[in-house]
């Protein structure tokens, strides 16, 4: 008599495809900061592209990199102007991380203006360590009707013991026209905080998932929106990530870039 292996629970990235997305969550292409990266997204079916802002110490303009400009040489840089420009083109939809702060409010706003994009194509994010209250507010008063987001994984632990001080602190942010929440969804704090943020009808964007499995498991939480890398060859996605530290994700059976 053979042994036979022990069967394990099927993985969600085996039995689920494309087509079995529920389709009220928004999906987000995360880190639209290369060239190439760019053409990816652009040839996707993923409406919504999100970059990340700088302005240029060298020069007049604002450009996409994820990580802070220092010594950094900017001149082969991919401009928001550039980016802004192609996705309007393609029909996509425009998620803006403001990385440099209250700086890049005005130009970035010019930007959206000038290539004509409307509250429904728009939405901003930015780290309140990087931004001030009256640059949520300038956002809001420009676009009422765009999303207005922050990443507050940081609040996670109040949803234990403090959830009236965590409403509370939500509700001041609100107040500043912010309409959705960012969270980690591999912190150790998410299950009770998003428990509490759906509870409270608070619109949720989940975010760090590292792979097709974990993409699938934020999914079918139903948050209003996920992002993600969408380093998903398994269907065709190929993703390259935001260059955090200089990392990209490479693949063997991609090598070359697609037509957008």
């Amino acid at each position: 008599m053979t042994d036979r292996p022990v069967s394990s629970s099927p993985r969600l990235s085996d039995t689920m495809t494309r087509r079995d997305l529920p389709p009220q969550v928004q999906l987000v292409w995360h880190g639209l900061n290369d060239e190439l990266n760019v053409q990816h997204f652009l040839a996707s079916d993923i409406v919504w592209g999100e970059c990340d802002i700088h302005w240029d110490p060298h020069r007049d303009r604002l450009v996409l990199h994820h990580d802070a400009i220092t010594d950094t040489d900017t001149a082969a840089l991919l401009t928001l102007d550039n980016l802004l420009a192609r996705m309007r083109e393609h029909g996509k939809a425009a998620k803006l991380d403001l990385k440099g702060g209250d700086e890049l409010i005005e130009r970035t706003l010019a930007l959206v203006a000038h290539y004509g994009f409307g509250d429904d194509q728009l939405w901003f994010n930015a780290y309140l360590h990087r931004l001030s209250a009256s640059g949520f507010r300038r956002l809001a008063e420009a676009h009422p009707a765009a999303i207005l987001q922050a990443p507050v994984d940081f609040l996670g632990a109040l949803a234990f013991n403090l959830p009236d001080h965590l409403k509370a602190i939500l509700d001041t942010l609100r107040s500043w026209g912010m309409n959705r929440f960012s969270v980690n969804f591999l912190s150790e704090y998410r299950p009770a905080f998003y428990d509490l943020l759906q509870r409270w009808g608070f619109e949720v964007n989940l975010y760090g998932v590292i792979d097709l499995e974990t993409f699938l498991q934020a999914v079918l939480l139903l948050p209003r929106s996920v992002t993600a890398d969408f380093n998903f060859p398994q269907w065709g996605y190929y993703g390259r990530g935001s260059g955090e530290g200089g990392r990209y994700y490479t693949y063997d059976d991609q090598g070359s870039a697609p037509s957008a």
